[in-house]
Order: structure tokens, then sequence, then C-alpha cells
């Protein structure tokens, strides 16, 4: 009787203990978090402005503004204003926010190249405190792929617009490897504008914890490519003319970071011979024994190749 009496004081005791785990687990979420959290409310506070209520709204609302039931009090979206003075009727997501200040930032990414010093000049360009760059990682990748994924809606929408031109009949359908050229064309040409600063951008988007994210915005970009290239392909060659088209965009970039010539000319040019070998492929083997070739040639000479771009932080 003692020792089953024991037993289940020893097994009352590991239920509790296991429930109190749980709940305090629960309880607890990740510094990450907290952190942006705790963030978002210094800034809401000190940005908050209290709404004008009206003589009708106070006769109405009989109760004090702080004994507002729960559910009224969530509804309410006060405005507030920010540093700036400018004024907002509702309160924006964390998302909303993010993505309004690391579209500001990209502004001073020329001078203060992609790093947390960028994201807070973009912040305080906005009214807002420049702490909040706490939000996002030190390394500046989120900067980097936020620019990276607007680049590739700005290529979507341009590749939407042509097709429908296409299908009203107010532009000729181009040939495949023009279509292909053109659109890779005015993928990199985005990155002018930081054209000096992007060998860092990719060192950073090397990073082990970067190459996930960075790797799915360029396989979306690049099926965005075929996709209204008219691709309808279902076998093999679905995945060898992708990997075929990541390679020509990879190379043609290294090439353009260290192209001093007018306008990239030489890029260009570069990218138009690639595009031409690569529809002249007589068989699917030759294609992915090519491809196979290339990848592993671009990236023996892309860790070394941006190491120095980086490090030299100009373009030759």
């Amino acid at each position: 009787m003692a020792a089953a009496a024991a037993r289940g004081l020893r097994l009352a005791g590991w239920q509790l203990w296991r429930g109190c785990a749980v709940l305090q687990c629960q309880l607890c979420p990740p510094q990450r978090a907290l952190q942006a959290s705790a963030m978002l409310r210094g800034v809401f506070d000190e940005e908050k402005k209290e709404p004008l209520v009206s003589s009708s709204q106070h006769q109405f609302n009989s109760h004090p503004t702080n004994h507002q039931p729960e559910q009224e009090r969530q509804g309410h979206c006060p405005s507030y204003t920010g540093q700036g003075g400018q004024e907002s009727e509702d309160y924006e997501s964390e998302e909303q926010l993010q993505h309004r200040i690391l579209t500001a930032a990209l502004e001073f990414v020329p001078e203060h190249g992609w790093t947390a010093e960028a994201i807070a000049e973009g912040a305080k360009s906005l009214g807002l405190s420049a702490a909040v760059a706490g939000m996002f990682h030190n390394d500046g990748s989120d900067l980097i792929l936020h620019f990276v994924s607007e680049c590739n809606t700005k290529l979507s929408k341009l590749l939407e617009q042509e097709l429908k031109l296409v299908q009203l009949g107010e532009a000729e359908k181009k040939p495949t490897d023009q279509f292909l050229k053109d659109a890779v064309e005015a993928r990199l040409r985005m990155l002018i504008p930081y054209i000096e600063k992007w060998p860092q951008a990719l060192s950073i988007l090397l990073l082990p914890r970067n190459i996930p994210s960075s790797l799915n915005l360029l396989t979306s970009m690049i099926d965005d490519i075929w996709q209204y290239a008219g691709d309808q392909s279902t076998d093999f060659n679905w995945y060898t003319r992708r990997a075929v088209l990541t390679g020509i965009y990879n190379t043609t970039e290294l090439v353009m970071l260290q192209d001093s010539s007018p306008d990239f000319e030489e890029t260009w040019r570069f990218l138009e011979n690639r595009v031409a070998d690569a529809m002249s492929m007589g068989n699917a083997a030759d294609q992915v024994r090519s491809t196979g070739e290339a990848v592993v040639q671009g990236l023996m000479g892309a860790a070394v190749t941006i190491k120095n771009l980086a490090g030299l932080n100009q373009r030759r």
C-alpha cells in the first residue's frame, strides 16, 4: 500500500511538473518575438494621438473611456501621429510597418550599404524612431530579401503586361530566345542603382541561414519567366530549362558586377550569347551535361569572385 501510494504521488508530481513546463513554454515566446513586439508597442505608444470625441459621441457613451467593453476597445483603431507630423487613421500591422520601413531604407543603400544603418535611416525618414531597426537582422539580409522580392514582383508585372498586349493583338509575340534575353536583362537592370553595393548583398545572401530564402526567390523568378515565355513542358525538360536559365542569370549577374562598359553593353552581349547557346542545344542529354558543368564552374568561381568584389566594393 505504501509503495502504491508513493508511486501515485510521484505520478501526480510528474504530471504537475509537465503541466507547469508546458504553461511556461506557452507564456514565454521566443526572445526575438518579444523584442519586436516591445519595440512596436514603444513606437505606437510614442506616436499615438487620441482621437477627438464629439459631444454627441460623449453623450452616447455613458461609460468612461477606460471602462469600455473589451471587444469595443479592440475593434477601435485610433489614429497616431509620427515624429514627422504625419497622421494615419488606423494602426498598421507589423508586416505592413516592416515593408514600409524596408522600402524607405532602399534610398539609403548607396550611402550606407545593406546594413542596419540604412534601415534606421529609412525609419527616420518616415518619422519613426531609429530604434525600430532592431526588428530586423543586423546583417541587412531582411533588406536584401525585401529588395529581391520587390524586383521579382516588378518583373512579373512587366511580363504580365507584355502578355496581355500580345493577347489583345497590340504586340507581336517574341521568339523564345529574345523573350528570355529581354526578361533577364530587365531583371538585372533593376540592380543598377545599387550596383556598387551589390557584391555586399551577394556575400550576405550566401550565408547559410539566408540561402533557403534567396534560393526560393531565385527559383520563383526563373519559373515566372518560363511561364510567361509559354513553357508548358511536363517532362524532364521542365527541370533542365529552369536549371539552364538559372545558370545564365547567375553568370550574367557576376559579369555585370565587373562590367565597366557604357550601359553594361558587354553584359548584355554576354547574356545574348548564353541564351543563344542554350537554345541551340540539340538534346536533353547535352543540356543536362552542359548545365551540370555550368553549375559546378559557377559555384567554384562565384565564392571567390563575390569575396573579391565585396572587398573592393567597386566595379572593375
